[in-house]
């Protein structure tokens, strides 16, 4: 799950060592504050990538360290854009993990969580001790830093480990930006098509082609942002046969045009 502007009070950290190939970011986002007592909830639209997040949730920034229990939820893979309401204020933690490794790492499948948010306590109770913890954490930065010794303990005995061709065509897809082509892919790992489309699948959450536009997508999302390429160029760079075609990507992913993802 991405944001899909650029919002002032979102910041993620990149882990290092193992946990670099199976989470892909820790991050946070506080929401601005109220300019008055009726504004409504501010509305962002956030965007597929592939990923399946834990979500730690405090109504009030100003309540974090005052024994207010948080809504812990996981989010798993997206289709497509969904918009979401932000209360003024609130705080949302996360961990971000790579495809492939939701099950492992939390106990979920992210083939029954696909598009959904749902409560911890219906889909992963065994991480109710940690929401009882994170009540009377003393600050976000001891918030963030439970949610890493979780992940961390976790990490060091899961409780499922991938299938290492998985893995592996996982890692592949997610190499190339979505550019491999999935029957060169399955011919290297000496399977076929339905056998590499199964696997994703019950892995990862999505088919290997839909998982494979997102990350495209996210590439060219992350090139868009930089200013740097005109959209033709930036298109045929990242593997649309032309600038329509990735307009038409953009659209369907994300709801509004290139452009409208820059405003």
């Amino acid at each position: 799950m991405h944001e899909g502007e650029a919002l002032g009070g979102y910041t993620e950290v990149s882990p290092s060592g193992v946990l670099a190939d199976r989470v892909d970011a820790f991050w946070r986002f506080v929401a601005p504050t109220s300019q008055g007592a009726s504004e409504p909830p501010r509305v962002h639209r956030v965007l597929p990538d592939g990923c399946t997040d834990l979500i730690v949730h405090f109504r009030d920034a100003s309540a974090v360290g005052r024994g207010a229990e948080p809504r812990l939820t996981v989010v798993g893979p997206m289709e497509r854009f969904a918009l979401v309401d932000l209360e003024p204020g609130s705080v949302n933690l996360g961990i971000r993990l790579r495809p492939g490794w939701a099950l492992a790492l939390l106990g979920v499948s992210p083939r029954e969580l696909r598009n959904l948010n749902v409560p911890v306590e219906e889909c992963a109770p065994v991480f109710r001790a940690l929401q009882q913890r994170l009540s009377s954490c003393r600050s976000l930065t001891h918030a963030m830093a439970l949610l890493r010794e979780e992940l961390s303990i976790r990490n060091a005995s899961p409780r499922y480990i991938p299938r290492a061709r998985t893995t592996h065509a996982l890692q592949c897809i997610q190499s190339s930006a979505g550019q491999v082509r999935m029957s060169s892919l399955a011919r290297t790992l000496g399977i076929s098509e339905r056998t590499l489309h199964r696997d994703i699948l019950e892995e990862a959450g999505v088919a290997p082609k839909l998982l494979a536009r997102v990350l495209r997508f996210q590439r060219a999302l992350a090139r868009l942002r930089t200013g740097e390429q005109d959209l033709s160029t930036l298109a045929l760079d990242c593997g649309y046969a032309d600038q329509s075609h990735f307009t038409r990507e953009v659209r369907e992913l994300a709801g509004v045009s290139p452009t409208g993802l820059l405003e």
